[in-house]
């Protein structure tokens, strides 16, 4: 028999409390779901996304996140640097874009967006006994990652796995343990490739940043949002940029994830076999804000559930070597935008930051 949830519902009175409640029975917004609500609960209604939502504009039809296909990046010289200009402007005008032909095939996504959702709506007990917020644990399963940061909390549960060289794989759930591993090492090789690009359209030797291990730690984001009863008042993620190098994004052909682009909040509508890549803080900052990160958020919806699976490439989380703008690409004409800092304080920025603020906004100069 499916628990019954007493939580306020679309009033004014929610508190830290009501989400502790819920917290505590461990069975994340799923668990609403199956119970039958037909309201949600206060503390998941987000008044400044809603007016976002509202004050929504009709996108220009050319207003489309671009989608680079890396097949003829080993071609010839000509294609090479077409792709790299291609990564350049996407990088710089939008902060966004999609790849396809990037090396990991369309059967390999489907399984993992397939084995995730296993997950997601399997054994209770294997996810009870994951649930749990230290950070210090290479696998777990949660309800809203940050939730005390916000004030409210989003519509989403979430396996993480954080792939930093010490991690278990007999850590990770069975049903979807080498599902998670193989497309773990196939990002890994995507990863490569976008950095070598990436490194090249800013000018700088083809190996320059994985040279530097900017590519050391990947935790892993295995997101479930449940269909939403009321979808109009939350959201799935809230507006943020990303605090990473950069984010690999592995959707279903739901759809939900916008950017904000020009003041419009843009589609990233889902293309078959594509991997999603958004420029994360720490590359703004390493390319002295050249790169744009890009405000995005995911819509709740009716229809679900929606499933995606988020990589996010960083340096050594413990690395005690100074980070900011990569000298190299500084002058009298382009100074340095943010002071230099170390990534464990940058993390720490990030855990305690007031919500929908930039990390970087925090040590610009």
């Amino acid at each position: 028999m499916a628990p019954t949830y007493e939580f306020s519902t679309n009033q004014t009175n929610s508190s830290p409390k009501d989400f502790q409640e819920f917290d505590e029975r461990k069975t994340g917004v799923k668990g609403l779901v199956d119970s039958g609500i037909s309201k949600i609960p206060e503390f998941f209604v987000h008044h400044q996304e809603i007016s976002l939502k509202a004050s929504d504009q009709a996108v220009p039809c050319d207003l489309q996140v671009p989608v680079i296909d890396l097949q003829s990046i080993d071609k010839d010289e000509a294609s090479y640097k077409q792709i790299v200009q291609e990564v350049l402007e996407a990088s710089v005008s939008w902060g966004v874009f999609q790849v396809v032909n990037h090396g990991v095939v369309k059967d390999e996504l489907e399984n993992v967006i397939e084995k995730v959702k296993e997950f997601h709506e399997g054994n209770k007990e294997v996810k009870e006994k994951l649930y749990n917020r230290d950070q210090s644990n290479k696998v777990r399963f949660l309800s809203n990652l940050s939730h005390l940061q916000s004030g409210a909390a989003t519509w989403r549960d979430t396996l993480v796995c954080v792939f930093d060289g010490t991690l278990d794989p007999t850590q990770i759930p069975l049903v979807c343990r080498e599902t998670i591993m193989k497309y773990k090492e196939g990002i890994s090789r995507v990863v490569e490739i976008l950095y070598e690009l990436l490194s090249v359209a800013l000018g700088l030797p083809p190996d320059y940043m994985k040279a530097r291990n900017y590519d050391y730690t990947k935790p892993m984001f295995m997101h479930y949002y449940p269909p939403c009863p009321e979808p109009e008042l939350t959201i799935g993620v809230r507006m943020h940029t990303d605090p990473t190098f950069i984010t690999v994004l592995l959707q279903d052909d739901l759809g939900g994830l916008q950017v904000l682009h020009d003041g419009y909040l843009v589609d990233v509508t889902p293309v078959p076999g594509a991997l999603v890549v958004n420029i994360g803080d720490l590359l703004k900052c390493f390319s002295n804000d050249k790169l744009k990160s890009t405000e995005h958020h995911v819509l709740a919806s009716k229809r679900g559930p929606r499933i995606s699976v988020a990589t996010c490439i960083t340096p050594a989380l413990d690395s005690e070597k100074p980070f900011g703008p990569l000298k190299l690409l500084l002058s009298d004409e382009n100074p340095p935008l943010h002071q230099e800092f170390l990534i464990p304080d940058y993390v720490k920025t990030y855990l305690s930051k007031e919500p929908n603020n930039s990390v970087l906004s925090y040590y610009k100069i």
